[in-house]
């Protein structure tokens, strides 16, 4: 089952079990994901659906570029994961 690009997901497994991510793409059975600091989207992070929570949410404005082909930059998933963090409370 793909999910749509745009949207978040937490890894569940992994040294980076627990990060928040925004879903970039999907490739070879792996989804691509990037938090715009450390995996930038020059190198997105596969990851296998297996080994992630997805979060039913996504940032319209990121959804758009993505879709439409247009280009994305680090700040842009920076700025859908910061908004997502600012309107969820965390534990």
């Amino acid at each position: 089952m793909r999910k749509e690009t745009g949207g978040f997901a937490i890894s569940k497994a992994g040294h980076d079990k627990g990060k928040l991510y925004a879903v970039i793409g999907y490739r070879e059975g792996k989804y691509l994901l990037a938090d715009g600091r450390l995996r930038t989207l020059e190198k997105a992070k596969p990851k296998k659906e297996k080994h992630l929570q997805f979060i039913h949410a996504q940032d319209e404005r990121l959804a758009e570029l993505i879709r439409g082909g247009k280009p994305v930059r680090n700040e842009d998933v920076k700025r859908a994961i910061k908004l997502y963090q600012a309107k969820v409370p965390t534990k």
